[in-house]
């Protein structure tokens, strides 16, 4: 062994029973996605609002929801896990593994995951710290280029740069995305406009998080997106398209008893709907 590979071990390679171990659990949760273990709700949770899942279901619906997504993932722990196998590619496993079980473990953490899972990740993530750990030198310095010292125009550009980028973010947010007003939230229709065969709304959302975006739910399942507009006299108008305005459907006010009127405008037959707000999940 010359010269440069004894100052390439910072540390004894990690016992091989833990390499196993990671190889062995990683496995494991790859072939669990694959015979669907893992990633399938329960149809008592599919029935929930969302407002209602917990973030466990969530995480769960949301991974599982695209079997070429949930596939990759699988394959993506098994072929890693194979990698770990090998001793002359232990290293480039170990190196693909940790980022993801790293996330897996950020996820539980957040979303509510079983504890126990959790820990099982903990455990992974650490023999695969220790698969990395006598290679950490040459890491660094395969990963940090030289170069000259960092002058303080570079720092000032990189401080405006991130300020510029919270601003933007922050105007999207609070100034293009929402415009707050007395209506937002969610609306039951107390009373249909009108009789009619035809569809009618069952709920209507005026969106917090979208300006002037109001959803009409209608009976049959399906959704409408209208702009509605809030004046200062408390005058509710709600035009037929988000933003462009278009056609002005109604016209209505919120009765001293908390019921919302919206009356109809320009309708063969003038009717109305009434409105009670829901409390907020």
């Amino acid at each position: 062994m010359d010269s440069g590979d004894v100052r390439g071990l910072d540390a004894p390679p990690a016992p091989s029973r833990l390499r196993w171990i990671a190889v062995a659990l990683c496995m494991l949760y790859g072939f669990a996605k694959l015979t669907g273990s893992q990633f399938t709700v329960l149809d008592s949770e599919l029935e929930k609002p969302l407002g209602r899942v917990s973030g466990f279901w969530l995480t769960w619906y949301y991974f599982g929801y695209s079997p070429v997504y949930k596939t990759f993932v699988a394959l993506a722990e098994i072929g890693g896990s194979l990698l770990l196998a090998i001793p002359r590619t232990a290293l480039l496993g170990a190196l693909f593994l940790l980022p993801v079980m790293v996330n897996v473990v950020a996820i539980d953490v957040c979303y509510g995951v079983d504890p126990g899972a959790t820990l099982v990740a903990l455990l992974i993530c650490a023999c695969l710290w220790l698969v990395i750990r006598p290679h950490a030198s040459r890491l660094k310095e395969a990963v940090l280029l030289p170069g000259s010292s960092t002058s303080p125009l570079r720092f000032a550009s990189l401080g405006l740069l991130l300020a510029a980028a919270f601003g933007v973010a922050y105007w999207a947010a609070n100034v293009n995305n929402r415009l707050p007003t007395p209506i937002d939230g969610a609306w039951s229709v107390a009373s249909p406009a009108g009789v009619s065969t035809a569809p009618s709304p069952t709920d209507v959302f005026f969106e917090r998080n979208r300006a002037h975006l109001a959803t009409f739910r209608l009976s049959d399942g399906r959704e409408e997106a209208h702009h509605f507009e809030v004046d200062d006299a408390g005058s509710i108008h709600v035009w037929q398209t988000w933003l462009a305005k278009g056609t002005l459907l109604y016209a209505g006010r919120i009765r001293d008893d908390g019921v919302m009127e919206l009356k109809s405008v320009g309708a063969a037959t003038p009717s109305s709907m009434m409105l009670r707000r829901r409390p907020r999940r």
